[in-house]
């Protein structure tokens, strides 16, 4: 068995409905402060006070056998502390099942945490095993739903989402 990972940069994910329960994150393009030509990347802002919501949909991959893991690439705007909490929701649907795509939900809730690196701006990584996979097969088409878990999350301040991989076993 290998572990295949595939990137889903921050400008492959689409905001959410505006809908208060269903807030979506605030997608932002970022310059580096240092000297001009600077780097410019695409990110998404989470807030502190309010569960927002990204999304992003794709084909599970024909090599795909089990063990799958969200890998959520973040920075801090400015906390130096605390645990920061993403959370992913699942959605699959495989070709044939007796199910109505626009009718499905999510699966249950999948989390991930780590402690905020101790500068801000730095990037780390929290890992989601996405144990409630919706019952995820091969050829899957699979909505992820990503979200900042404010209710679990002791981070004073925004946190950007700067892209993810989504892992897997062959």
């Amino acid at each position: 068995m290998a572990t295949i990972s595939i990137p889903l940069p921050a400008s492959a994910w689409q905001p959410t409905s505006d809908v208060a329960s269903w807030a979506s994150a605030q997608i932002q393009v970022k310059q580096s402060s240092g000297a001009v030509p600077s780097p410019r990347w695409i990110e998404w802002l989470f807030d502190a006070s309010t569960d927002e919501h990204i999304v992003i949909g794709f084909i599970v991959p024909s090599n795909y056998a089990s063990a799958p893991v969200l890998k959520v690439h973040y920075k801090a705007t400015s906390a130096t502390s605390g645990t920061a909490v993403f959370s992913c929701l699942v959605h699959c649907v495989t070709d044939g099942d007796a199910q109505d795509v626009d009718a499905d939900a999510f699966a249950a809730q999948n989390d991930g945490s780590a402690t905020v690196p101790g500068t801000a701006g730095y990037i780390d990584v929290i890992s989601i095993t996405l144990t409630n996979a919706d019952s995820m097969t091969a050829g899957d088409f699979i909505t992820l739903a990503l979200f900042r878990d404010i209710s679990a999350d002791s981070v004073a301040g925004d946190l950007e989402f700067v892209g993810a991989d989504f892992q897997y076993s062959t």
